[in-house]
Order: structure tokens, then C-alpha cells, then sequence
């Protein structure tokens, strides 16, 4: 619990190198996932390299069947079709009317298309999809230790007459020390439909995270301010078709990009250590049959009276 405080106190401005507050929060306030992980072979012959691609840039970008499983890419394929049922519904459509004369709506250019307030159910595809174990061991691979499932969303991007605001100007997250965010178009998304955009190696022990620490006096920054130290032919814009899978540690500056024309559509799950800074991850109603593996297990937050018990995981491990 004191370890959890003191990284919460201090400045991810630090993390230009490894660091004492970045060995106490993975060594020891992460401990076990950490210990996990160190020995814990790959079951893919792709994961060491896309961890790789993650440490020195920040940021890889693929089609899914780079980053899921089999099963994994059916379990997305189900997701997809009820997210985007869902996105053309006369209700989402009725949202995006009122939106901008609703002044409760902090973000006017934008709508969610789930929502879990009262936990996931277990055999959501969503769920199968952000514990596909494939994914689990790249992100894995990355942070150093074996990830927890901090949130699942889907939302619907579309055009506004604002100004880019919030998550459309360049921002870093807040949700641990170190983390990846994966994204997944469900439409084909060009320059006109408001691309995540990137700014490769100004992640934690990035190469450029100490030319970054000169842009943090201000939480969010337009596009005059990030060019006069990141000019734009160094911003990773990230077009791509449907199935499009971004994975970065949004630590490194980033924005959603503003749509011009057409929407963008785009699941996103996010990944922590197990003593997040911000928020608690996002929890399991029910009991998942479906998983397989400890890694998958300790990816969980089981709500209460949700976890198996240590006779059915001894079971299923047999």
C-alpha cells in the first residue's frame, strides 16, 4: 500500500530511465506478476518481436491476426458485428443529434456503444477478445510483468464544428507508470476520419522521453505546440482498414484525432500493472469457463462471490 501511494505521488516525469520508484512499483508492489512473467516461456514465436517493436517505438500496428489467436479473431468478429449493429441504432443516432446542445456532455464528438456499470458478464466476446492469450504475452513482454485488464470500451468518433478539444489535442494518460492501450478500428479509417496519432519513442525509457518532459507544463497541447519539438514527420498517424490493431503505451503523447468527414468506430482495452494509479480495473460478474490460462486468470478482477474456487481452478488446470 505505500509502494501504490509513492508512485502515485511522484512525477512520471522521472521515467526518462529505470529509476527507484520504478523498481519498487514492478519488483515489488508487482511482485508475483513480475515473478510470473520472468518464468513463463512464449507460447508464440511473434511475441518477443512485437515486445521488442513496443520497447524502442512505443507503438505497433497490424491487422489482428498479427496480435490475436484463432480463437481471439472469432471472438472479435462477434464483438464487431453487435458494436456496429449497435452503432447504427436510431438511439446512438438520437445521441449524436442532442450532443451538442446537451452541456452535460463533456465530450460532444463522441458516443460509447457499451457499457459495464455493474461489472462484465463472463462470456462477453469483448472479454474474450482483451484476454485472448496472444495478446496477454505481447503486452506481457512489454511491461515486464504479467498485465491486468483495467477497462474495456467500444465508442463511435464523429465530425463537429468545435475545435478539437480533450482527447482530440496531445495528451498523455494517467492510468499507471507504465501501460498499453490497444485500439481496433471496425471501419476502414483514413486521414478525413480522425486518426489515433502517435508520437513514437516518447514512452517511458523512450528515446525521446527527455526531449518530452519540455512539453508537460500543460496537460493537453495543440498542434502549433507539439511541432516546435516533434515536427509532423516524426507523428505516427495511424490510417488503416477494419481490424486495424493499435497497440501503444499511452504514456508516450498521443491524440484521437478529429473527424472531417465519416465516423471512426474503434474498440480499446486497457492494460496495467495490478496496483494502477488511476481508477480500479474493471470487474468479472460471473465465473469465465472459458479461460485456459493463469496469465488470463490473473488479468481478472473477480467481482465479490465471482471468483472460481481453488478446487475448479485445479480442475481445469488438469
Amino acid at each position: 500500500m505505500a509502494i501504490t501511494l509513492l508512485t502515485r505521488r511522484c512525477s512520471r516525469r522521472a521515467l526518462c530511465r529505470p529509476n527507484l520508484i520504478y523498481y519498487l512499483w514492478r519488483f515489488v508492489a508487482n511482485g508475483t506478476r513480475t515473478g510470473r512473467a520472468l518464468m513463463s516461456g512464449a507460447s508464440y514465436n511473434e511475441t518477443q518481436a512485437i515486445g521488442q517493436e513496443l520497447t524502442e517505438q512505443g507503438i505497433v500496428v497490424g491487422l489482428s491476426d498479427r496480435f490475436l489467436t484463432a480463437d481471439g479473431q472469432g471472438a472479435l468478429s462477434q464483438a464487431a458485428a453487435r458494436i456496429l449493429h449497435t452503432s447504427r441504432s436510431e438511439h446512438v443516432e438520437a445521441v449524436i443529434s442532442g450532443a451538442a446542445s446537451n452541456p452535460e456532455c463533456r465530450k460532444q464528438f463522441l458516443t460509447h456503444l457499451v457499457s459495464y456499470p455493474d461489472g462484465m458478464p463472463p462470456d462477453d466476446p469483448l472479454l474474450k477478445v482483451a484476454l485472448d492469450r496472444k495478446l496477454l504475452e505481447i503486452v506481457s513482454t512489454y511491461l515486464g510483468f504479467w498485465p491486468c485488464l483495467h477497462s474495456i470500451g467500444a465508442w463511435l468518433n464523429y465530425p463537429t464544428d468545435a475545435p478539437p478539444e480533450l482527447s482530440q489535442l496531445w495528451h498523455r494518460d494517467p492510468e499507471d507508470l507504465k501501460l498499453i492501450k490497444v485500439f481496433i478500428y471496425l471501419a476502414d479509417v483514413d486521414e478525413q476520419c480522425g486518426p489515433f496519432t502517435y508520437i513514437p519513442r516518447t514512452h517511458p525509457f523512450g528515446a525521446q522521453a527527455a526531449a518530452a518532459k519540455k512539453l508537460e507544463k500543460k496537460k493537453r497541447l495543440a498542434d502549433d505546440r507539439m511541432i516546435r519539438i516533434f515536427p509532423p514527420e516524426s507523428w505516427r498517424v495511424c490510417t488503416g482498414p477494419a481490424n486495424t490493431m493499435i497497440l501503444a503505451d499511452t504514456i508516450g503523447y498521443h491524440r484521437g484525432g478529429k473527424p472531417i468527414v465519416g465516423r471512426r468506430i474503434l474498440i480499446s482495452f486497457t492494460y496495467t500493472s495490478g496496483t494502477p494509479i488511476t481508477g480500479r480495473p474493471l470487474g468479472i460478474r460471473g465465473n469465465p469457463e472459458w479461460l485456459t490460462s493463469d496469465i488470463q486468470r490473473l488479468a481478472v478482477r473477480w467481482l465479490p462471490d465471482a471468483r472460481p474456487s481453488s478446487r475448479k481452478r485445479k480442475a481445469r488446470k488438469n
